[in-house]
């Protein structure tokens, strides 16, 4: 099955003055061929609605597949599913075998809720790493923070010497956050064991589409805590 970069355009309105304009929107964007789209994605300019009338900009959030060859990741983007309607496109993706051949050799298929979840998926891949692994780390550091202060949100950024890099949503604004790299490495032992013991069959198939946001961390946190406070057999 070949992917390749495509678009359509709509007749936008502008949320603050009514205003339409002619907007761009891209339904399938191929990295490898389009470096610049990957740029303006990650700089969240893609898909802005800039308004000649009252100069406002409103970056507009719609369905897209994001292919990478060269980092072996195919990620399906759909803000406009909830929850439940997530779940099932799931189930759609998998029973298509088409999209899983689409990447040869150690590939990454994802389905994501937002735009923010696309662009860190795409962080995760390009710096070598596990997102499954991550999502742990992601969650137990909001479980922890919310003892103390209250965080919104966690977003990976990078990952340079011995540290990961994360920005972090509080009430009052966006602020900087770095975690040693020994928590990663952590968590990754934590979910090896998860999957050797099997108490994470969702892991059965690792070549298949994956839903791999904060529910999936919280499983395997439980999964966890259920196994390390179990009586031991006599």
């Amino acid at each position: 099955m070949s992917l390749e970069t495509s678009f359509h355009q709509v007749l936008a309105q502008c949320p603050v003055c009514l205003n339409e304009e002619t907007l761009t929107i891209w339904d399938m964007i191929d990295a490898s061929t389009d470096p610049d789209l990957r740029e303006k994605l990650l700089r969240k300019t893609l898909q802005s609605l800039d308004c000649r009338n009252c100069g406002n900009a409103t970056l507009i959030a719609s369905p897209l597949t994001y292919l990478d060859p060269d980092h072996g990741l195919l990620i399906e983007c759909r803000p406009d599913l909830n929850q439940t309607e997530l779940e099932n496109r799931l189930s759609q993706l998998r029973q298509n075998p088409e999209l899983a051949g689409v990447l040869a050799g150690d590939s990454c298929l994802r389905l994501v809720a937002s735009m923010n979840d696309l662009i860190e998926k795409i962080h995760v891949r390009e710096h070598q790493l596990d997102d499954r692994v991550l999502e742990i780390v992601k969650l137990a550091v909001l479980r922890h923070g919310s003892a103390e202060t209250s965080i919104e949100e966690l977003r990976f950024v990078g990952a340079g010497g011995d540290e990961l890099r994360f920005v972090l949503k509080k009430p009052d604004g966006w602020f900087q956050y770095a975690l040693p790299a020994q928590a990663y490495d952590n968590a990754a032992q934590l979910l090896d064991r998860l999957i050797d013991t099997g108490l994470l069959p969702v892991l059965e198939n690792d070549m298949a589409f994956m839903l791999i946001d904060q529910a999936f961390a919280a499983q395997c946190l439980d999964a966890f805590t259920a196994a390390e406070t179990a009586p031991e057999e006599a």
